[in-house]
């Protein structure tokens, strides 16, 4: 199998997409907090949702394929 790695270019923009993610998910979790409309407060909590599952599939991709690498074939 042939050893796949990412250029420097793509792991600072994968640097980016998580950073971007976790910020989004902190921001509307911070912005549902201070929310007193119901319908608002769902609406930011399901965006915080959304942004932490974004965050956490890109991390297990990122580790899954960093284990499946690092094993001897």
């Amino acid at each position: 199998m042939q050893n796949q790695s990412l250029s420097t270019k793509d792991a600072l923009y994968v640097e980016d997409l998580l950073a971007w993610n976790l910020l989004a998910a902190k921001k509307t979790h911070y912005a549902a907090s201070q929310c007193q409309t119901p319908q608002v407060k769902a609406e930011l909590e399901a965006a915080c949702q959304m942004h932490s599952k974004h965050f956490q599939t890109i991390t297990n991709f990122l580790t899954s394929n960093t284990q499946a690498s690092g094993q001897v074939q």
